[in-house]
């Protein structure tokens, strides 16, 4: 048996067999670069709104406590360059499947102002969490409108 042969008998008859288990192997690593959903634009517009409808202003409120708190960065949220998706906004967090948004954490977030009646909040109708803690909403009332969100089962605005 010359080389040559000995070569292709011991690709063929070797290796040749774990080229589906290497496929096997590299396919989830792939899937997994991008597990992030993406968002949809009237939610990603919605989130930018609500971010701009408030002064974002460093405070007592907006220091890291010790229960493991960290603010949510809504001063970073843009639509520009390679920062449209708002699934991988700080705080923001997604349905895997669908790209809804889901939760908002945005306690300790520096958040100065009212949610008021009109909020583009109200529009994101799949919210499940809302954690609003430790920001200054100025002792205003929470709107009825919140009662909209037919998702939601969670919602904490203590210290708010």
């Amino acid at each position: 048996m010359d080389i040559y042969s000995y070569h292709h008998f011991i690709f063929m008859r070797l290796l040749f067999p774990l080229i589906p288990c290497l496929l096997l192997f590299l396919l989830p690593l792939s899937l997994s670069y991008n597990l992030l959903p993406l968002c949809h634009q009237q939610e990603r517009v919605a989130l930018m709104q609500f971010k701009d409808s408030f002064i974002i202003q460093n405070n007592s409120y907006c220091e890291y406590s010790t229960e493991g708190d960290y603010p949510a960065e809504v001063a970073s949220w843009r639509i520009d360059g390679n920062n449209t998706n708002c699934c991988a906004w700080d705080g923001v967090e997604c349905n895997q499947d669908t790209g809804h948004v889901i939760a908002l954490n945005l306690s300790r977030s520096c958040l100065f102002g009212s949610i008021t009646s009109n909020s583009s909040l109200f529009r994101l109708l799949h919210l499940q969490n809302l954690t609003l803690r430790y920001n200054d909403f100025n002792h205003s009332q929470i709107p009825s409108e919140i009662g909209n969100l037919s998702s939601l089962t969670h919602l904490h605005l203590s210290y708010s």
